[in-house]
C-alpha cells in the first residue's frame, strides 16, 4: 500500500496527482489513503462549499428546534393557560391530558413523517423533499396560529410534526454524503446545533412575549416559524444533490458535476466519484441486493446490527432525559417553585448553555471518539439526574436553595447533553448506517426516538402536575436509572467510528468485529476483493 504523508494530502486531491490512474479500484484506494492523511484545516480549504451547503440544509433543523421549544413552553404562558386551561385553587392550569397531547403531537406526527422520509429521500432526493415539506409547513402553521381550542391546536401540531420530521433525517443523510472524512464529525454536529439554535430563538421569543396579557403572547412565537421555510424555498433550487444519491440512481455525470460544486477547483473529483462507486459496489456484494434500498434490508445481516446501534444512539437522547430538561424545562422550573418570569429567564439561560456546549463540542469531535463521548456523557447525566431527584427530598419550608440547585443542575444536564450525546448522535447516524441504506436506517432510528419521546411526553406531565402525581424533581431518579443502563450499553455495544471511511466501516461490520475493537482493528482496504 502506498504511503501518503499528511503534508502531501492536499496534493493527492489535486488534479495533477492522478492523471495516469484509470481503474476505479485504484482511485478508490488512493482516495481512502488521502482521506486519512488530510487534516481538518486543509480539508476545510478544499471542501468549504460542502460545509456551506451542510449549514444551509440544517436551517430546517433550526425550524424543528424552534417548534419543539415553542410547543413545550407555551403551557407556561398565562394567556395560554386561560385559553386552554381551567381554574384550580385560584390559578389557571392546563389539564395534564392536554399538556401531554400538545407535547406528544409532535413526536406522534414525527413517527408518521419518519416512516415516509426514508422512502421520500431515496425517491425524490433532498431538494424536492425539502421544498415540499417547507411549503406544507407554511400552510399548516396557519392552523396553529388561529387555534382557540385545544383540539384544533393539537391537530395543527400533529400535522406540523409529520412535516418537520423529514428535516433532521434529510440533514443527517445529506451531510454524511457530501463532506470528507476529517470534516464529517464537525458538519454532522451542525444538525444538533440547529436544534439548539432553534430552542434558543424560541426561548428568547417566549421571554419577549411573556409580558403580553393577550393571545398574541403565544400566537407570535408560532408566527415566527413562518420565516425559515420561506428562506429554504428561495435557495433550495441551487442546492447540489448529494453524489451518493445520484450514483445510486446511476446518474454519474450529475454526481461528478455535484462533486465539483461541493469542492474547490483544486480537487480531483474523479477520485471521490470512483470511491463512491466502489463503496456502493462493495455494499451490493456484501448485501447481495439490488440498487433499490428498502426497510426490510435494514433487518438483514450486518445491517441489523447497524440499525440497532443507530436506534440506541438516537433513543439514548430520550433515555437520558432530554425531554425533561429541554421540552419540559419551563414547566419543570414552575413546578419546582419558580414564578413564570424567572422560569422563562432560566429557559433562556438553559438554551444559551446548550448552544455553548455544542460549540465546544466542535473541536472535540476531531479529538474525542464517538464511543468515549457517549460513555462520559451518559455517566455524567446519571450522577446529575440522581442529585436532582435527591434535592427534591429536601425540606423547602424556610429556604429556596434546593429549588435553585435543581434548576442549576437542569442547566448542567443540558450542557453535558449538548457537549456529548446531542452532537455526537448525528455523527453516529451518518457513519454507522451504510451508504445504500443510510436514509431508511436513519428514518427507522428516528421513528423509535419519536416513540420514546411520545412515551415520556405522556408520562412526564402526569408525574409532575400538582393535580396528578406531583413528583416534581423526583423524576430525576427515573432518568438517572435509565442513564446508568445507557452507560452500560455504550461500554458493551457502541463501536468507535471516528477516523473510518464508509468503505472501512462496511468491512468492519461485515467481518462482525466486536464494538470494543473497532478503534484498534486494522483494516486492509487494498484486500477488500478477498473479503468480497
Amino acid at each position: 500500500m502506498t504511503e501518503i504523508k499528511p503534508q502531501d494530502a492536499a496534493s493527492v486531491h489535486s488534479k495533477t496527482a492522478s492523471g495516469s490512474i484509470t481503474e476505479e479500484a485504484e482511485k478508490s484506494l488512493q482516495f481512502t489513503e488521502a482521506e486519512h492523511s488530510l487534516g481538518f484545516w486543509p480539508a476545510m480549504k478544499l471542501y468549504w462549499p460542502a460545509v456551506v451547503w451542510s449549514i444551509y440544509i440544517n436551517l430546517a433543523t433550526i425550524l424543528k428546534g424552534m417548534d419543539g421549544g415553542i410547543v413545550g413552553s407555551l403551557v407556561g404562558l398565562e394567556p395560554f393557560k386561560r385559553t386552554f386551561g381551567y381554574e384550580y385553587n385560584g390559578n389557571y392550569v392546563v389539564p395534564a391530558r392536554w399538556v401531554s397531547a400538545f407535547n406528544y403531537a409532535n413526536p406522534l406526527g414525527g413517527i408518521v413523517g419518519a416512516l415516509f422520509s426514508g422512502w421520500a429521500y431515496d425517491r425524490l432526493g433532498p431538494r424536492l423533499m425539502m421544498a415540499v415539506c417547507s411549503t406544507l409547513s407554511i400552510a399548516i402553521l396557519f392552523i396553529e396560529f388561529f387555534s382557540d381550542k385545544s383540539s384544533q391546536l393539537f391537530v395543527g401540531e400533529l400535522l406540523n410534526g409529520i412535516t418537520i420530521a423529514f428535516y433532521p433525517i434529510c440533514a443527517s443523510a445529506y451531510v454524511g454524503e457530501v463532506t470528507p472524512l476529517s470534516l464529517r464529525g464537525f458538519a454532522a454536529s451542525i444538525t444538533n446545533l440547529g436544534f439548539v439554535i432553534g430552542q434558543l430563538i424560541a426561548s428568547g421569543i417566549l421571554k419577549g412575549t411573556d409580558n403580553l396579557d393577550n393571545s398574541f403572547a403565544y400566537r407570535i412565537p408560532i408566527a415566527t416559524q413562518w420565516s425559515l421555510p420561506v428562506v429554504i424555498l428561495t435557495v433550495i433550487y441551487f442546492c447540489p444533490d448529494p453524489p451518493y444519491w445520484l450514483c445510486k440512481k446511476g446518474r454519474y455525470e450529475a454526481a461528478e458535476h455535484s462533486l465539483r460544486r461541493l469542492a474547490t477547483p483544486n480537487v480531483d473529483v474523479s477520485l471521490k466519484l470512483a470511491h463512491i462507486k466502489e463503496t456502493l459496489r462493495l455494499e451490493e456484494v456484501f448485501q447481495h441486493s439490488d440498487n433499490k434500498p428498502n426497510y426490510i434490508s435494514c433487518f438483514k445481516g450486518p445491517n441489523l446490527r447497524r440499525l440497532v446501534i443507530c436506534i440506541m444512539a438516537y433513543d439514548m437522547q430520550a433515555f437520558t432525559g432530554n425531554i425533561l430538561f429541554i421540552n419540559y424545562a419551563v414547566y419543570f422550573f414552575e413546578m419546582a417553585g419558580l414564578n413564570t418570569s424567572n422560569a422563562f429567564s432560566m429557559n433562556v439561560g438553559l438554551t444559551s448553555i446548550g448552544f455553548l456546549g455544542t460549540c465546544i463540542a466542535w473541536p472535540l469531535l476531531s479529538y474525542i471518539g464517538r464511543r468515549q463521548a457517549y460513555l462520559w456523557g451518559c455517566a455524567a447525566l446519571t450522577v446529575s439526574l440522581f442529585v436532582i431527584g435527591a434535592l427534591d427530598l429536601a425540606p423547602r419550608t424556610h429556604t429556596t436553595a434546593p429549588v435553585w440547585a435543581q434548576c442549576a443542575l437542569i442547566l448542567a444536564c443540558n450542557f453535558i447533553y449538548d457537549l456529548t450525546i446531542g452532537p455526537f448522535c448525528f455523527v453516529l447516524l451518518a457513519e454507522v448506517s451504510s451508504a445504500k441504506l443510510r436514509s431508511v436506517t436513519i428514518a427507522l432510528a428516528t421513528v423509535t426516538c419519536h416513540i420514546m419521546s411520545l412515551v415520556f411526553s405522556v408520562v412526564i406531565p402526569y408525574a409532575m402536575n400538582e393535580d396528578e402525581g406531583n413528583w416534581r424533581g423526583k423524576l430525576g431518579f427515573l432518568f438517572s436509572g435509565l442513564s446508568l443502563l445507557c452507560t452500560v450499553y455504550c461500554f458493551l455495544c457502541l463501536p468507535e467510528t471516528k477516523g473510518r471511511t464508509f468503505e472501512e466501516l462496511d468491512i468492519l461490520f461485515e467481518k462482525r468485529v466486536s464494538s470494543r475493537k473497532f478503534k484498534s482493528y486494522v483494516v486492509d482496504v487494498s484486500g477488500r476483493e478477498d473479503i468480497a
